[in-house]
Formats: structure tokens, sequence, C-alpha cells
């Protein structure tokens, strides 16, 4: 991809890959591609992999142009590159990806002569390297997680991204406990909420249902890092005429009761059909430091469903939304919650959380960070 004159360029350093199930990454990057020339680069995180990742990294390794494979949802203006670093997560991995990312920058030469933007996602050396090497003249640090709060991370993460605060000119976070944990090491952070893209969540009322045989959806990754898997269980067990689908890329050997469902990831149009189907959305996390400064990125889009959701109290989410969704703690809390969210539904209420979802919608996100870069 060859910058036009006439419009800047923004390279993109994620985390994640580019796949069905967008986050904040690719959103953003979708929407930097109406004004920006974007290079979307996928490196590894920084949780040190186990023994049953090991065909998943070997296929990112061997992966690299991965753009003809979601052809359909890339933007024009906007390019996947999937360089094939290792995680860094050693000290010899790091230098190893030192010299992958000199003879990557040879072949990216466009690049290696500079960007207008970089927005970066991880905390990880591999990141650091990178926007040492390419020259731009700003650099978004877009902390969506505390990763010193991430299992498995290793010992010189802390000082890494301690370097990234103060390098980046702008920091962003989605949360209020976030933005508390970073700004003392940022030059300049600023709290921006995830948001969601509406019309891929907006689906018609719940139709009739069985007397008592709910369908509750959970959608998004299945890890034991921020989803109370146990709850999930004692629910199902204390409710077997109700069934519990589970959307996401399976990331736990847990064995649940067979009113559980097991679904893998899905594209947002195959979603739709689940949420079609579902009674209420859970939020079903656990409370650790790490969830403790997660604001879901998904809260929006539930919302945009239309249908009752049911969480776990997260600060961020009491503070952000103390009456628009139903919280629990604890099996009896959560069995109640969950009734009392279906049995007080109403059309108004369904319309009042949609609106709510339209009001934080992604695109007026994007003007707001536009408006920061420019300030």
């Amino acid at each position: 991809m060859r910058a036009s004159p006439m419009r800047p360029t923004a390279l993109f350093i994620s985390n994640i890959r580019w796949n069905f199930v967008w986050q904040r990454h690719q959103t953003l990057a979708s929407l930097f591609a109406r004004d920006y020339e974007v290079v979307f680069c996928e490196i590894p995180g920084v949780r040190r992999p186990e023994l049953r990742d090991a065909g998943r990294l070997w296929r990112k390794l061997i992966q690299r142009d991965r753009s003809a494979v979601f052809a359909e949802t890339i933007p024009t203006h906007l390019r996947i590159a999937a360089p094939g670093f290792l995680p860094a997560i050693y000290g010899v991995f790091c230098a190893s990806n030192q010299i992958l990312v000199e003879r990557w920058l040879d072949r990216e030469i466009d690049l290696r002569k500079g960007v207008d933007l970089i927005v970066n996602y991880s905390a990880a050396r591999t990141a650091l390297q990178l926007i040492e090497r390419i020259p731009h003249k700003k650099l978004v640090y877009d902390c969506t997680d505390d990763w010193l709060a991430v299992r498995g991370i290793p010992p010189f993460l802390p000082g890494d991204e301690q370097r990234l605060l103060q390098m980046a000119d702008l920091t962003l976070v989605p949360s209020r406990v976030l933005l508390t944990r970073k700004q003392g090491g940022a030059r300049r952070c600023v709290q921006l909420p995830h948001g969601a893209l509406v019309d891929r969540f907006l689906v018609p009322p719940r139709g009739a249902r069985e007397a008592g045989r709910l369908v509750l959806l959970y959608y998004g990754h299945l890890h034991r890092q921020h989803l109370d898997f146990e709850l999930l269980n004692q629910i199902a067990q204390a409710r077997p005429a109700w069934r519990i689908i589970l959307v996401g890329p399976v990331k736990t050997p847990y064995q649940f009761p067979v009113n559980v469902v097991l679904q893998n990831q899905v594209s947002h149009d195959k979603l739709r059909e689940f949420v079609q189907k579902a009674d209420v959305i859970l939020l079903p996390y656990t409370l650790n430091r790490y969830t403790e400064a997660v604001m879901p990125a998904k809260t929006y889009e539930c919302l945009a469903t239309g249908r009752p959701v049911v969480a776990t109290p997260l600060p961020e989410l009491i503070s952000e939304l103390p009456s628009q969704l139903h919280y629990a703690r604890g099996l009896d809390d959560w069995v109640r919650s969950i009734e009392q969210a279906v049995a007080s539904d109403s059309p108004e209420a369904r319309e009042g959380r949609i609106a709510l979802a339209k009001a934080n919608s992604w695109e007026s996100r994007y003007i707001r960070l536009l408006e920061l870069l420019k300030s």
C-alpha cells in the first residue's frame, strides 16, 4: 500500500488479529481508514503461551498475508500486516524480534520512511521496537486493559509499559479505574470509553417463549482471567430448564452441564441469530485486579440488542451505568436478577437501552479522538 500524497498515514500496532469478532482495535482502524492510509500490524500478546497454544501460534507464523481471508471486512485504504514476530516473553525472543523488525522494515519501505500517526495497543517490547524504528509525528497508546494485572506476563513488562507511557503523546484508557492507575506515569492520559457499532446489534424484540425456559447468552472470550465459570456452572445446575449459550473462542477445558452450549467464534451476522433467541445477555465476570479496571468492550453492544443485561458489579459498570443494567452477586442473586430482568422488561425499557447505545456509538468516539489529536 503506497500512501496517497493527499492522505496522512497511520500504523496500528495490534495485540489481537483482524478477524470476524471486532474489537476496539479493528473498529478504530476502520474509522481512521476514512481519512488515513492505514496499516494494521498484528503482533503477539504478552501472555506466556501454553502447550495447547502451539498450533495456533504456528498458524500465525506461517500465515503472513491475510488480507484476502477477510477481504469483505477490510475497508478501502486499510491493509493487514502479519510480520510473524515472536511473543516478547523472553529476552532471547526480544533479541530475535529486533532482527525480525529490521528485516520486515526492509520490505516495508513506506513505513521505514515514517508515518503521521502510530496507534499502539500493546505494552510488549515488540511494540517499542517498532515505534523506535518507525519515524512518526504522533504516538497514541490505546491502553485497553491493565496489562500488569494479566497472569504470566514477563518480568520486564512493567518497565516497558512505563517507557511507552512516557513516549506516547496521548494515552487513552476506557475506564476510570485504568485512568487512575496509568495517568501518573503518562505524559497525557484521557478516558475514551468503548463505543458500539449499533446497527450490527439491532434485532427484533424477543418473541413468545416457553414458560420457565429462558435462553441466556454470553459472547466473548471464554477465559478464566475474567469469566466466572463456576458461577455459570451453578446457574445451569440451579435452573436445568434454562439454556446458557456461550459464544466465542474457548480458552478453558471447563466441563459444563448439558444445558450449557459452547459455540465457537462467529461473525457478527451469525451472532445476531444467537441474540435473537436470547432473553437475557450475561456479563458474568469474576472480580479481581484485572477486571476491576475493565469496562467491557461489549457493554454498549449488549444494550444495542435491546435485551436486558445482567452483570457482575464491576466498578466501572456501576459508575457508568448504575441503573441501566441488572447487577448480581452470588448464585441466588444471579438467578433472582435474571428472572426479574425478564419479568420487568418492557418496550419502553428496550427502547431506552437502544437509545443509550446510540448515544455512545463508535462514530462519536472517533470524532472525540480526532479532537484530542488536534489539541
